[in-house]
């Protein structure tokens, strides 16, 4: 039984629309963030990319009992100002119509969350873009008072500062952490922020909870020819160009032909 839908990064693509018929039949989906934005050997134009925003939109907007849409690096350089203080600076960034995704974005500040936390099947689960790392947490000093090993704490916190920070004037502290990028992406933190940690980062790492997340594309094959997740412990980067749910016992599955990740 699919107790929820999941998508990861989908940069322009459109194999996201394999879970409408399941958000349709009320089945809760989310997807990881990273809608524009598109890979070059993918050969997807600015157009396409305009016209599938739209559609997840107003998927979101249909179903906002349902579906949460989650904010990646990419996307936070159109939040606001284009060129703005919630700019992170992510490549293969559309210049020429920034203006125009940036009105999108802004137009639906109120409908994205940076995460979200479920509880399913008594396993409680993180969902954000690239995953909170605990280093990451810790340096940032913005958990300093919460339980970092309670994802529903992490989770609300979130929340509050970043609509804290969506009514700023100026770059907050929740922005500069944000931010912060390892040196898997070139950066000079000892980990990447939620938006920005490269899945190579977990090694070694325990949240002391579940974490699903996208942000680190998967080349690693099937003998199917599909991208296998990566799996760290507790820790899963689904980044696949495919959708994947979660039954009712938390396990996770391929969407497309219900194989479990293991």
């Amino acid at each position: 039984m699919k107790k929820l839908v999941i998508v990861p990064d989908v940069h322009g693509r459109t194999f996201w629309k394999a879970v409408i018929p399941f958000v349709e039949e009320g089945i809760p989906c989310i997807f990881l963030g990273d809608y524009t934005d598109p890979y070059s050997i993918d050969n997807i134009s600015d157009i396409d990319v305009l016209k599938n925003l739209r559609e997840i939109f107003s998927l979101a907007r249909t179903y906002s009992d349902r579906v949460s849409l989650l904010l990646g690096n990419h996307d936070l350089s159109y939040l606001g100002d284009p060129f703005g203080i919630w700019t992170v600076y992510a490549d293969r960034f559309c210049y020429n119509y920034a203006d125009v995704i940036a009105d999108y974005y802004n137009e639906n500040a109120d409908i994205f969350s940076l995460c979200t936390f479920r509880e399913i099947g008594s396993e409680p689960i993180l969902f954000s873009h690239a995953g909170m790392h605990p280093v990451w947490v810790e340096l940032s000093h913005l958990f300093d008072d919460i339980d970092t090993k309670n994802a529903k704490a992490l989770a609300d916190r979130v929340d509050k500062l970043y609509h804290e920070s969506l009514s700023a004037d100026e770059r907050t502290e929740f922005m500069e952490a944000l931010a912060m990028v390892g040196s898997y992406r070139g950066g000079h933190s000892f980990a990447g922020s939620m938006v920005w940690a490269d899945c190579r980062e977990y090694d070694n790492t325990d949240s002391g909870f579940t974490q699903i997340f996208g942000h680190t594309a998967q080349r690693r094959l099937h003998n199917e020819g599909k991208n296998l997740p990566y799996v760290v412990g507790n820790n899963i980067c689904i980044d696949c160009e495919r959708c994947f749910y979660l039954d009712q016992d938390a396990r996770l599955h391929c969407l497309e032909n219900d194989e479990p990740v293991t």
